[in-house]
């Protein structure tokens, strides 16, 4: 008898091969060599090397095998039939084959598919923490400006206490005001290595290895050319998980629709399957309303990006502005250092927001790109990147 395989497990099994966190080995290289990685390089480096498509792929060989067993009890089922007639027409022989059947079927389509969604998963990871690293390098760069503003604005204020043009808390005050930026570049620095240490667990790399990324994290719009209908119909028809979900529920409607065949309305057996037939069919509806509510955020998250991002860039044109003046009235006695500190930070929150908007636009773009065929919202790779910031 051909052994039927528990639909559930087998498809909470596959998505968890399918979207498990990345992880590969490497040679071993020196370490006090600085590795610079462009994007793409650290994308070759992850599909060449990357056990999961590895495992996907596995997982497609074994699908087929069970495929194989399947075709091959049915043809050795009928060569019993001369000997045994009534074999095939028994119940329990066709449930069990007509059920392995479809479960085989939908084992091999969704394994088929996994291999695609794992290579396309990798990607996606592996930019997503990319992204994340540059938004935290980016970050670090405007801390260490902060940090130079501050220690030219305790200069000036030292150079004028010497003339007797201010008094000795004017010095204290740009001091304060030089430490607090130094305090908060030492805590981006921390978060930058954080964001970098979560690429190279990403690529397989040593996490003490140095590297450098070569990319900026820039704005480029994006030439989207569906609408947003277009998105949530491909990802309806496309997506792993509304299709794992369709095959449960093909599965039990089938096993309901052979029990209900032999078992009357009022027995265990009937209600028994007829419950399970309706939970995997609202099991599926939860999921289609899941994905396109998912690509419907996505969409948004994109769209206010893009719009924030001019606002922004005039934003910091102002702030640029604000600080220069207030410099100049320092300078003429006019305001006190902490009305420049003010001016100061007001550009550097502004340039984050920025950075901030710019990394939301790319990475609400990579999920757009990918949202069609699995979840980017709940996915390991994405949850690290985000965490990255």
């Amino acid at each position: 008898m051909i052994k039927v395989w528990p639909s559930r497990k087998l498809f909470a099994a596959l998505l968890v091969l399918i979207l498990l966190p990345t992880s590969f080995a490497f040679a071993q290289e020196d370490k006090s060599e600085v590795l610079k990685l462009s994007l793409e390089d650290a994308l070759k480096l992850a599909e060449e090397n990357n056990q999961q498509v590895k495992l996907s792929e596995l997982a497609l060989e074994k699908a087929k095998l069970g495929r194989q067993q399947y075709r091959h009890q049915e043809k050795k089922t009928r060569e019993l039939e001369d000997v045994d007639p009534g074999l095939s027409s028994s119940f329990e022989y066709t449930y069990t084959m007509d059920l392995a059947d479809k479960q085989t079927e939908v084992y091999l389509k969704l394994a088929e598919m996994g291999v695609d969604v794992a290579k396309k998963g990798i990607r996606f990871g592996v930019e997503a923490a990319y992204f994340g690293a540059l938004l935290a390098r980016d970050n670090r760069l405007l801390a260490e400006a902060a940090v130079e503003r501050q220690k030219d604005l305790l200069r000036i204020a030292e150079a004028r206490y010497k003339v007797g043009a201010v008094a000795k808390t004017e010095v204290l005050d740009a001091q304060v005001q030089l430490a607090k930026a130094e305090a908060n570049l030492s805590n981006v620095k921390s978060q930058e290595e954080k964001a970098y240490i979560n690429l190279k667990k990403l690529l397989g790399l040593p996490l003490d290895r140095q590297i450098e990324l070569t990319d900026a994290l820039k704005f480029e719009l994006a030439d989207i050319d569906v609408t947003l209908e277009e998105l949530i119909e491909k990802a309806l028809k496309n997506r792993i998980d509304i299709l794992s979900a369709e095959g449960s529920y093909e599965i039990a409607k089938l096993d309901f629709d052979l029990n209900s065949k032999v078992y009357p309305s009022n027995t265990f057996i009937y209600k028994e399957k007829e419950h399970a037939k309706e939970d995997a069919r609202i099991k599926l509806e939860d999921t289609k309303a899941a994905v396109e509510a998912e690509v419907r955020q996505i969409w948004l998250d994109l769209e206010d990006a893009k719009a924030n991002i001019p606002v922004l860039d005039k934003a910091i044109e102002m702030a640029e502005e604000s600080l220069r003046l207030a410099k100049l009235s320092y300078q003429a006695g006019l305001v006190r250092s902490v009305d420049v500190a003010a001016a100061e930070e007001g550009l550097r929150q502004v340039q984050l927001q920025r950075a901030g908007a710019i990394y939301n636009y790319n990475l609400a773009r990579l999920k757009l790109e990918n949202v069609v065929l699995f979840s980017v919202s709940g996915s390991s790779a994405s949850s690290a990147a985000s965490s990255s910031m």
